[in-house]
């Protein structure tokens, strides 16, 4: 038995090795997402006399600080995109799971990690691409996402 200050001593080095630095936002990673993203890719080149022109993060440019609002601007602008499908009779495969899944994503990360968008660019202010080249970018962000390890998904 530990007495007096070496006890202390221990339950403080315990508690210290608890909180101490983890990998921010490690395991926080999807698979269900990239497998929709894929499926509209499928379908966009078919959609291009649509001529739909979607604000476009490049996954060259994705930081790890600027994760969340990313991922915000994928949601809003697929949002866009599948409105404009919508209305072009285009049958899309789990649409409504696409954005909200993409924005519970960006609340995991938000909660990962203390984030501010301050410093990252506006939604508004990236370029503009094609519907295709919008897809190919948020699979490529996905992809980095899931290079970290992920956990086992839960099969309940």
């Amino acid at each position: 038995m530990l007495g007096g200050r070496s006890a202390l001593a221990s339950v403080f080095l315990c508690f210290v090795c608890l909180l101490g630095p983890t990998p921010p936002a490690a395991g926080i990673c999807t698979t269900d997402l990239p497998k929709q993203v894929k499926s509209m890719i499928k379908i966009a080149p078919r959609l291009n006399h649509l001529g739909s022109r979607l604000y476009t993060q490049t996954a060259t440019d994705f930081q790890q600080n600027c994760i969340v609002s990313t991922l915000k601007c994928f949601s809003a602008e697929m949002d866009v995109l599948i409105n404009e499908w919508k209305l072009a009779n285009v049958k899309i495969p789990q649409k409504k799971t696409l954005v909200s899944g993409l924005k519970r994503l960006a609340d995991r990360f938000s909660l990962a990690k203390n984030t501010t968008t301050s410093e990252c660019r506006q939604c508004e202010r990236l370029q503009q691409k094609d519907a295709e080249e919008f897809l190919r970018e948020l699979e490529g962000t996905l992809e980095k996402i899931n290079s970290a390890p992920c956990p086992p998904e839960d099969s309940s």
